[in-house]
């Protein structure tokens, strides 16, 4: 019963560690700002594979509206910083929300081969289909 008792609290210590990494920003050059639409000139998704959800993500607020977010992407491709700007209706989107968000790996595109960081605003909205 001893035994027991320890693997059982060995195992749930083991599950309570945090899986997350801290990235270390790395930035070869300045930062430059560029619109959301320029995006792709600069950095891409490095996987092309959707995950399909089988429901509605619990960040993703409930209801209709919109918020703007300033986006910093680092010499590596990571996305260093997501910076709430404005949420409308005010309070529909959080900070806190915004860090829930799956964060996506990018790679440096064809032409930025000296892999410059970026930072840019967009917008996003949420509203029932006939309406987007």
């Amino acid at each position: 019963m001893k035994k027991i008792s320890i693997v059982l609290l060995v195992l749930s210590l083991v599950g309570c560690q945090s899986t997350s990494t801290n990235v270390t920003p790395e930035f070869t050059s300045d930062i430059i700002e560029i619109e959301s639409t320029e995006l792709n000139n600069y950095w891409v998704v490095s996987s092309k594979k959707i995950k399909m959800l089988k429901k509605r993500p619990k960040w993703l607020p409930k209801g209709k509206g919109e918020w703007t977010v300033l986006t910093v992407i680092d010499s590596n491709g990571n996305t260093v910083e997501n910076t709430l700007i404005s949420s409308n209706p005010e309070g529909f989107m959080t900070q806190e929300q915004i860090n829930k968000m799956p964060k996506t790996q990018l790679v440096a595109s064809d032409s930025n081969k000296s892999r410059v960081p970026v930072k840019f605003y967009s917008t996003a909205r949420v509203a029932p289909r006939n309406e987007l």
